[in-house]
């Protein structure tokens, strides 16, 4: 069974199962998305005696040095079921840290994708480490079929946002960092996914914005935190709103 739970909210649909067999699934059903915007979990660098110099989620009495936070579907695996899944003409905006960035590039251009840039995340302050202390994160800039112009031609390639304060999720990202891309890369109604929603930073971005989106999460911990947080920024939407702007926004 590909979908183990699924709920719609406003225009933001959430799906529990694992994006390999969820994504043919949606493809059958004729939904493919304008935009890819996601956090893919991916292999650590393991071995080795955990440092007391790591803090936050790789401190030592948290992460056990194996490579894996969470569930990992490796790079070449998940970039030939996310490419179907989108429109004809999309765009994507694949993240991860520097040792993962090469093999993401060789696995998305190797299912279709073109490349754009590599963007940059820059978090404000830095994460310990045993060596080089670490404050950016890498973003691939993609598209498939024509490419287009962003939005806001002439933003620039980092973007400068602090991390979320008192995150839930060890990966969680910043809602304004995944709302810069989606703004860039959509126009109102248009549709976004992230296979790995995680805590549905991705989602609460579109929601804000007036996109619908579809959202795929493995594990039920976070599928359940991404309800919460787009059930509130859904509210949040239709409160704020005028009538008309309410109706629009929420339109499939």
């Amino acid at each position: 069974m590909s979908i183990v739970r699924e709920v719609t909210i406003g225009n933001i649909r959430l799906i529990q199962g694992d994006m390999r067999a969820v994504l043919p699934e949606l493809i059958k059903q004729g939904v493919r998305a304008d935009l890819l915007a996601t956090d893919p979990p991916y292999k650590l660098t393991s071995g080795g005696k955990a440092s007391k110099a790591m803090g936050g989620k790789f401190a030592p009495s948290v992460y056990d040095n194996s490579g894996e936070l969470m569930a990992v579907v490796p790079w070449e695996d998940m970039a030939p079921v996310i490419y179907p899944a989108l429109a004809d003409d999309a765009d994507a905006y694949v993240m991860a840290e520097d040792k993962n960035i090469f093999r993401a590039h060789a696995a998305f251009v190797g299912a279709g994708f073109d490349y754009h840039s590599l963007l940059v995340w820059d978090k404000l302050t830095a994460s310990r480490t045993r060596y080089y202390r670490k404050r950016l994160e890498h973003v691939l800039y993609l598209w498939k079929g024509k490419a287009r112009d962003i939005n806001f031609g002439g933003s620039d390639r980092i973007f400068r946002c602090p991390r979320p304060k008192n995150a839930l999720h060890p990966t969680q990202k910043p809602v304004d960092l995944m709302a810069h891309y989606i703004g860039n890369s959509t126009d109102a109604g248009q549709l976004v996914l992230d296979p790995f929603m995680g805590a549905g930073t991705t989602l609460v971005a579109a929601a804000q914005l007036g996109r619908a989106a579809i959202g795929i999460e493995l594990e039920s911990e976070w599928f359940d935190l991404a309800f919460e947080r787009v059930e509130q920024a859904v509210y949040e939407v239709s409160k704020n709103a005028p009538v008309s702007a309410h109706k629009g926004a929420l339109a499939v």
